[in-house]
C-alpha cells in the first residue's frame, strides 16, 4: 500500500472585510495586481500561475537567463541572477512539479519502507513517518510510504523508473537483501536499523543492546531475581530482524551475570495476543515479578496483571522501549528506555537527501545510546509478596 505524504501549511481565515480591505491595500499601484482578486463573498480567485516568460519579462532578462537560474545548469553573472530572483519572489512564482521533475532528471520524492500488515502502523512507527515527513517537507521533498512487504527488486525499480530519488528502508534484518541490492545498484538508500555490515551504510538506530543491559541492572538493583523479556514476534525473529536477535542475546548473556532467571518469550504487539502470552507468563512463573518489553506488548501484560489482580508497581514492574510521549500517557507512567522515534525518522530523511543534494557526502552513522527514565512502573521485588500476604487474605486475625 503506498500512500503520498505531502509537508501542509495551516491557514487562518480572517473575516470577509478585513481580508478584502487588506488585499486592496496590498495590491493599489501594483500593476501586477490583476492575477488576484476578491468576490463579493470574500472568496480569493487566482489567475494562471506567473510563466518563465513573465518572469523574464518581469526582470529584464532572456528567457534563457530565467531557466539557467532555475536549473543551475549554467552559470549566470551575480547581477542577473539576483534580478531573476527578485522577480520571482515579487510574482510568487513556483515551478510545476512535473515540469521540474523531467527537466532536473529527479523526483524530489523519497520512499520509506515500513513492511506492516493491513495498515496496522503502531503509534511508535507512525511517529518515525511523522519525523521522516518534517525532514522531507522542509526540503521540498515528497515522502512516499510503502507498508507492503516489498521484495528487493521492486524496491530497485521503483528507484530505477524515477518514481523516487532514494529510499529509507525499516524494519532491517541481520542478512537484509533489501540492503544488499541497493548497493549492489548504487541508488542513494539510508537505514532506520542496522544489519550485520555496516561499511559505508549510513543508518540511525538506538542501541537495543544496551537498553536490555540497563533495564537488566535497574531491576536487578530493586530485588527481582526472576525477569521475563516480551521480545519481538516469532516472526521477526524467524525473519533475522536485527533488533530482536540484539534483545534476545544480550538479554540471554547478561541475565545471569546479574543474578537474575531470564525468561524469554516471543511476543506480538497486538493487545490480544500480548496479553494471552502475558496471562501463561503469570499463570506458568509465579516466582516472575518483573518484565521487559521491547515494544508495545505491555498493552496485553497491563491488562493481564489487571486481570489476574496484580498492581503495578507493587506486585510486579514493567520497563518498556518506548518514546516518552507515550509512556508518560499511561497510568501509571511507564519507566522506559528512550526511542526518540521522531528524531531518527527525521535523521534518516535529512542523512538520505544530504545524499541526493551534495558530491559524495561520506556515510552518517548516528547509534543513539539507551536512556533509562524511572517513573511509576517498577519497584521493589518485595512489594508483591507483602501484597499478596497482605492484601489477598481477607481473613480477620481470629479466623487465621
Amino acid at each position: 500500500m503506498d500512500v503520498p505524504f505531502r509537508g501542509y501549511a495551516t491557514a487562518v481565515r480572517l473575516a470577509f472585510e478585513a481580508l478584502r480591505e487588506a488585499l486592496r491595500e496590498s495590491t493599489r499601484g501594483n500593476p501586477w495586481a490583476s492575477r488576484s482578486s476578491v468576490t463579493e463573498s470574500g472568496e480569493m480567485t487566482r489567475s494562471k500561475p506567473a510563466t518563465m516568460a513573465e518572469i523574464a519579462e518581469r526582470a529584464g532578462v532572456a528567457l534563457s537567463t530565467v531557466s539557467y537560474v532555475l536549473s543551475g545548469k549554467r552559470a549566470v553573472s551575480p547581477k542577473m541572477r539576483e534580478r531573476v530572483l527578485a522577480a520571482i519572489e515579487e510574482l510568487d512564482y513556483r515551478p510545476h512539479g512535473p515540469a521540474r521533475a523531467l527537466a532536473s532528471g529527479a523526483s524530489h520524492t523519497i520512499a520509506l519502507f515500513l513492511p506492516s500488515p493491513h495498515w496496522q502502523l503502531l503509534p511508535v512507527q507512525q511517529t518515525f513517518v511523522a519525523g521522516a515527513t518534517q525532514a522531507t517537507s522542509a526540503s521540498d521533498y515528497a515522502l512516499l510510504l510503502s507498508t507492503a512487504a516489498t521484495d528487493p527488486e521492486t524496491i530497485a525499480e521503483l528507484v530505477a523508473r524515477g518514481r523516487a530519488d532514494g529510499v529509507i528502508l525499516m524494519e532491517t534484518l541481520l542478512d537484509d537483501p533489501r540492503v544488499e541490492r541497493l548497493q549492489a545498484a548504487g541508488y542513494p538508500f539510508a537505514l532506520i536499523g542496522r544489519s550485520h555490515d555496516m561499511t559505508g551504510i549510513s543508518y540511525v538506530d538506538m542501541d537495543f543492546g544496551d537498553g536490555v543491559v540497563k533495564s537488566l541492572e535497574h531491576l536487578a538493583r530493586l530485588g527481582h531475581t526472576c525477569v521475563a523479556l516480551l521480545n519481538f514476534p516469532p516472526d521477526l525473529l524467524e525473519a533475522g530482524y536485527t533488533s530482536a536477535l540484539i534483545a534476545r542475546d544480550v538479554f540471554e548473556q547478561r541475565a545471569p551475570d546479574l543474578g537474575i532467571r531470564g525468561i524469554q518469550i516471543p511476543c506480538s504487539h497486538a493487545p490480544r495476543e500480548s496479553f494471552a502470552v502475558a496471562a501463561r507468563l503469570l499463570r506458568d512463573e509465579p516466582e516472575c515479578t518483573a518484565a521487559i518489553t521491547t515494544g508495545w506488548q505491555f498493552t496485553g501484560l497491563l491488562s493481564a496483571l489487571r486481570a489476574a489482580d496484580l498492581h503495578v508497581p507493587d506486585d510486579f514492574s514493567i520497563v518498556s522501549v518506548i518514546a516518552a510521549q507515550f509512556a508518560e500517557m499511561l497510568t501509571p507512567a511507564l519507566t522506559g528506555i528512550e526511542w526518540p522515534a521522531f528524531e531518527a525518522g527525521r535523521m534518516a530523511a535529512e542523512i538520505l537527501i544530504e545524499q541526493l543534494t551534495m558530491s559524495n557526502p561520506p556515510p552518517r552513522q548516528h547509534l543513539f545510546a539507551a536512556e533509562l527514565v524511572v517513573r511509576e512502573s517498577t519497584g521493589p521485588a518485595s512489594r508483591r509478596r507483602r501484597a499478596s500476604n497482605g492484601a489477598r487474605d481477607r481473613r480477620t486475625p481470629a479466623e487465621r
